[in-house]
């Protein structure tokens, strides 16, 4: 069995360490990732020679989507063409935390849009949330996903996804995906974690 996070965030974007690093902290738990960050493909030509799925947390006019792809996308901004787009490119496309209204969930926009699956624990959503994104994708009959969505490494293994095949094959595991062959598995974040996200939104903030 392969365990993947399709939600993952590095210092390409809002995460604070490198690609390179957040693929090596994930080896240790014996997870493989998915590098999501806000509107950008570029931090995944530094670890094209790992073993990544290449992605992209998309900045729509209603909130975030997840893109996954069999190459460094650079997809449309408007969830319609992004869509699109993915179809065209033999992409996949879910709503992240579509039910978070403080992390830029496209709420019930969920249910206007043909995705290909919807992220159903996000492990910085809240309880609430993440209830409301198991309901929509069981009424839409969609595969649920379980992803951390890391910004710090600490984050990482506390949600992943079960597939099962034994190898790291892109176009297989968006195939997998799109016909629900995936165990979502929710763990949650650790005392550290929390700590650690607590410390990098702060360090952020400062920054700014």
């Amino acid at each position: 069995m392969l365990k993947v996070d399709f939600h993952v965030h590095t210092y390409f974007s809002d995460g604070k360490k490198s690609p390179k690093d957040m693929v090596n902290f994930a080896r240790k738990k014996g997870i493989y990732i998915a590098i999501t960050d806000h509107d950008t493909s570029q931090g995944i030509k530094e670890v094209s020679n790992l073993g990544v799925i290449p992605g992209q947390e998309v900045t729509t006019e209603y909130g975030h989507i997840v893109i996954l792809c069999q190459f460094p996308p650079s997809p449309p901004k408007g969830i319609e063409q992004l869509v699109d787009y993915s179809k065209e490119n033999n992409c996949i496309v879910f709503p992240s935390h579509p039910f978070d209204i403080l992390r830029a969930g496209i709420g019930d926009h969920v249910f206007n849009y043909k995705f290909d699956a919807i992220e159903i624990y996000n492990s910085k959503a809240n309880r609430i949330a993440n209830k409301k994104a198991k309901e929509a994708s069981e009424k839409l009959s969609l595969p649920g996903l379980s992803n951390s969505d890391s910004h710090v490494p600490e984050a990482l293994g506390s949600a992943y996804n079960k597939l099962p095949i034994e190898e790291l094959n892109v176009e297989e595991i968006l195939e997998y995906i799109r016909k629900g062959k995936v165990e979502p598995i929710e763990v949650g974040l650790s005392g550290k974690a929390k700590f650690s996200i607590g410390v990098w939104y702060i360090q952020r903030k400062l920054r700014k």
